[in-house]
Parts: C-alpha cells; sequence; structure tokens
C-alpha cells in the first residue's frame, strides 16, 4: 500500500505563467524533486473544472506542457490543468496496481487543494499515460467510492498489453531500426515483470491489468466504460512507420483504439468517438516528425469536446 501523504507537508514553487495562467509545482514529498509532483496551470479567473494529464512513458510534466497547449485552451475556458508525474516518475507503467493507486490519492489530493469537489473531473493522457487514464476510469465506473471522471481522453494508448508484447517479439526478431529494437527490448522485460508471466504462458493477468483485450471475449473491462464519454486519437501514418520504424498495421496503437472504440460503440456507448488524424504528428520540441505526439490532439477540438460533459 502506498504511503499517503499529507498536503500540509506539500511544498509549492508559483510563478506568473503567459496566456493568462499561474503555474504552480507541487512537490508531494519533500525529498523527492524528480517524481510524485506535479505542475498546474490555473486560471486567472475562477475555476470552473479539473483536468488532469498524464504523460507518456520517459516523460516529465516540464516536457509534456511544451508539446501541447491543451492546458493554454481549458485556462481560457475556467479549467484548471495537472500535469502529472506518478510514483516513478520517467519510469511509471502507469496501469500497474502501485500507479493506479497512486492516481485515486492524487485526484483527491487536487480535488481538495483547489476546492474543485463539486465541479467537473475531466482525465486525458498520451501513451502509457493514455493507458492508466482509461485504467482509473473502467476503475471508477466499476466503485462506489472512486471519483468518476465527467469524461476522458486519450492520445495513440496502447490498451490491450497482449497485442502489443506480440508486437514487441516480432519487432526484437525482424526489425533492423536499432531505436525500435531497444525500445521492444526494454518492454518486453517490463511487460514481464508487471504482469508477471507472458501471454502465450498465462492470459489471465493481461485480461485483467490490460485496460482493453481482444482475446477476452466477455470484454470485462471496458464493458464498463459503456456510461464514460471517452474520446481516443490517433495518427495511422503507416508509411512513416514502415520506413522509418519497420512496423506494420499490427505494431500500431491505432489498433487498439479502434477495437476499444467499436466494442463500446457495439455495447450501447454513445459518446466513444475515435478521430484518426493526417500529417499533424511532429514533437514540438525538437521540430522531428513523428505520428505519436502530444500534437495529434488539436487543443481546442479537444477541450470543447471535454466541456460537452458537466
Amino acid at each position: 500500500m502506498i504511503q499517503k501523504l499529507s498536503l500540509a507537508v506539500i511544498f509549492s514553487f508559483v510563478s506568473v505563467f503567459a496566456f493568462g495562467q499561474q503555474k504552480e509545482t507541487i512537490y508531494r514529498n519533500a525529498k523527492d524533486s524528480m517524481s510524485n509532483y506535479f505542475i498546474a496551470y490555473k486560471p486567472s479567473g475562477s475555476i470552473n473544472g479539473l483536468l488532469l494529464l498524464l504523460t507518456s512513458f520517459n516523460e516529465t510534466p516540464e516536457i509534456a506542457s511544451q508539446e501541447t497547449n491543451i492546458h493554454e485552451i481549458a485556462a481560457s475556458k475556467g479549467i484548471i490543468t495537472i500535469f502529472a508525474s506518478l510514483q516513478m516518475g520517467r519510469q511509471t507503467f502507469f496501469i500497474d496496481n502501485v500507479s493506479q493507486e497512486t492516481i485515486d490519492e492524487l485526484i483527491v489530493d487536487i480535488q481538495k487543494k483547489y476546492d474543485v469537489l463539486n465541479k467537473p473531473l475531466y482525465l486525458g493522457g498520451f501513451s502509457l499515460g493514455g493507458s492508466g487514464v482509461v485504467k482509473y476510469a473502467e476503475r471508477a465506473f466499476s466503485s462506489a467510492t472512486l471519483v468518476r471522471p465527467n469524461a476522458i481522453f486519450s492520445i495513440d494508448p496502447p490498451l490491450d498489453f497482449e497485442r502489443m508484447y506480440y508486437s514487441l517479439e516480432y519487432t526484437v526478431r525482424n526489425s533492423s531500426v536499432e531505436i525500435s529494437k531497444a525500445e521492444a527490448n526494454y518492454f518486453i522485460e517490463r511487460i514481464q515483470y508487471e504482469f508477471q508471466s507472458t501471454p502465450n504462458v498465462n492470459k489471465l493477468p493481461f485480461w485483467k491489468i490490460s485496460p482493453y483485450s481482444f482475446s477476452d471475449t466477455l470484454q470485462a473491462n471496458v464493458k464498463s466504460l459503456v456510461n464514460c464519454p471517452i474520446l481516443l486519437l490517433s495518427e495511422p501514418d503507416i508509411i512513416w512507420q514502415m520506413e522509418q520504424r519497420n512496423r506494420s498495421m499490427y505494431d500500431l496503437n491505432t489498433l487498439d483504439c479502434s477495437l476499444v472504440i467499436n466494442s463500446l460503440m457495439l455495447l450501447g456507448n454513445k459518446n466513444a468517438k475515435l478521430v484518426l488524424t493526417q500529417n499533424k504528428g511532429f514533437r514540438k520540441l525538437t521540430g522531428r516528425k513523428n505520428p505519436h505526439s502530444w500534437s495529434i490532439a488539436d487543443g481546442d477540438y479537444v477541450v470543447n469536446w471535454l466541456l460537452q460533459y458537466k
């Protein structure tokens, strides 16, 4: 069980930020500035709601906040935005039990700190952070005690980790791109650790922990989102992926996103939406093309979509 930290012992740094926002960095552990902290972007006027954003793997809140303008658009609508680093910082896996417990506590602490307990809660994330968002929402909509978000969005998240595992194995065997092979080797080991198994040995941990599992015909996890507004975004630039990463369609998170939204639509969720973009993916800090990026999510579109659900 995670040791709970009192907000009374939290240290913070406040500075004025552009676009009518106030930026505040909160360290939940006074002895740790590398993990378990968040950056809040507060609107200049009254706060009308809370948006919690989870970063991708190996990304800090500082970097994430420079890769997207979602927090700027949210501030103009009176929404406070939080970019969060969880208990393992850059190495957080987001869907594991400890990460999910951290999210549970973080939401409650933030709601109390900024007095938004009775105001709309929105969740969003990129890549593995987006996986964590979907996982939390599934738990919240299956629980009588967790705070349910009004709506969630996720940018190109892996959701079916059985599919991801087989994809990674294929990459190790066949790819000639070193960055892809190195990433695949790391995540194969990490998945084996987090799931304490491999899907060819035991699928049950993958059905239990993954936000979605194609091989689980009961759709045990994803069906809990039948009443949750959910927006998934992905850019399936397959030519770039083949040429730059030796990846096929099976290797793309687009596959998971389409399966989840289609499954929810079949289950009766009328507020489940998939957005596929073209030529929007690039890393703002480097200027390099990459379809797996925050930039595929248009800030105005995402915030306006969320604000339909209050």
